[in-house]
């Protein structure tokens, strides 16, 4: 790393540190544990912009590989407190990751990106499918491989390698994401939607057979994680899917855990977005049923993304005891999942419609905020969080994002109801 980098990343490192000394980083983790906890109580927004880069994330000025990584992460949580000031808590030290990694069914997935008229890159691409036919294709179903990072020795190595230049104002720590399995998209990425869905009809037998083995890979996986120490606590700071966090008192530090560290102790999320269109009865016979044997390992869950999750609560997700956080899409029936699950100590994770801030040429404030307060009265009773992650643009306007943040705590005053 030259020195010029150097002297950036640890002046950024000053910044970052100030914004997380401040007291109201502490009053918000005191309010995400609350909320996580299942308690109803103070309404909170965050924000996860993986739209359009340049129109809110500069490019980063270093060269180096480590020093890259570094500018990226800190500039990202500086641009997040100055120019958004959601509810985010700012870390006093920067986040290490995790080298596990599947690779299921051995499938490295081929992506095609789409291009713009006029040369540029575009976030549209379409896969390269290795299954036409289940039954003739069946054989190109490999066991799954999967490595995993004995006692997070690499993780120990990116960690010391950080600290050495910023460690003595931003230390490094190895933080653990919640644990997140997609049966649906393996088998979407493997066979496209439309060849999925015929496959079921034709050849149950053969794709419960699928299933089945992609549900043992991700549990040999899984203990494997176990086994080698390469799992941590997640109950802090740590990423949680879907924009979140995973502060709570439900699960156990670090500090209190006897023997090893094991899925009863952490966050999981998965979802199921590639079956929306199939009846609840095929959903529970040919994903869910294999789900729930993975999901019943976690000490907590979140569930969903972009799917509707109205449709398949009575008969599946009800039966999720671990449960503690849902993801309720700009598809779902509000009211419904309000009523659901109101007194059940189960965040209402709501993702507002991207349409005011990605698709219209004006940002209607009148109409976003009636949008707001809509789910506001709809998750009356429930523990309330409330998350932009769909957006791809904010049309050249980054404000947008700071004042859709203020227009959801306005309307929190307004409407909130314990």
């Amino acid at each position: 790393m030259k020195k010029k980098e150097r002297d950036y990343i640890r002046e950024l490192s000053k910044k970052q540190l100030e914004a997380a000394s401040l007291p109201i980083m502490e009053e918000r983790r005191k309010k995400w544990t609350k909320l996580n906890n299942g308690e109803v109580s103070e309404p909170l927004v965050g924000v996860e912009y993986n739209g359009l880069a340049d129109e809110i994330f500069p490019d980063c000025q270093c060269e180096s590989p480590l020093a890259r990584e570094l500018e990226a992460q800190i500039r990202r949580n500086i641009i997040y407190h100055e120019c958004v000031n959601d509810d985010r808590v700012i870390p006093a030290y920067v986040s290490v990751p995790v080298y596990n990694n599947m690779i299921p069914f051995n499938h490295h997935t081929e992506y095609t990106y789409a291009h713009l008229p006029g040369g540029g890159s575009s976030m549209g691409y379409s896969w390269k499918y290795r299954i036409e036919d289940l039954e003739r294709d069946f054989h190109v179903l490999e066991k799954s491989v999967f490595t995993v990072d004995p006692g997070l020795k690499k993780s120990l190595r990116w960690k010391a390698e950080a600290e050495e230049i910023i460690g003595d104002i931003l230390p490094a720590r190895i933080t653990f994401p919640s644990f997140y399995f997609c049966l649906a998209g393996v088998m979407c990425s493997l066979m496209g939607m439309e060849n999925m869905m015929l496959a079921i009809y034709d050849y149950p037998e053969l794709f419960h057979r699928a299933m089945s083995a992609l549900t043992n890979d991700y549990m040999e996986y899984m203990d494997a994680i176990e086994e080698n120490g390469a799992i941590l606590p997640n109950n802090d700071n740590s990423p949680l899917n879907q924009g979140s966090w995973g502060f709570t008192e439900s699960l156990p530090p670090a500090g209190e855990i006897k023997g090893k560290t094991g899925f009863g102790h952490v966050w999981g999320h998965t979802n199921s977005q590639e079956t929306v269109d199939m009846g609840v009865e095929m959903y529970d016979e040919f994903f869910f049923s294999y789900m729930e044997k993975l999901t019943e390992r976690f000490g907590l869950l979140s569930y969903g993304c972009c799917e509707p999750v109205d449709g398949i609560w009575a008969r599946c997700l009800s039966r999720l005891s671990n449960l503690r956080k849902l993801s309720v899409s700009a598809w779902c029936d509000e009211e419904y999942i309000g009523e659901c699950i109101r007194g059940k100590k189960i965040v209402y994770h709501r993702k507002p419609s991207a349409i005011y801030i990605s698709v219209d040429p004006v940002f209607d404030e009148e109409a976003f905020g009636a949008h707001i307060a809509k789910t506001i009265k709809a998750a009356a009773g429930c523990p309330l969080e409330i998350t932009f992650r769909e957006e791809l643009t904010l049309r050249n306007e980054p404000w947008r994002l700071r004042r859709a943040v203020e227009i959801v705590r306005e309307q929190y005053v307004r409407y909130w109801k314990h």
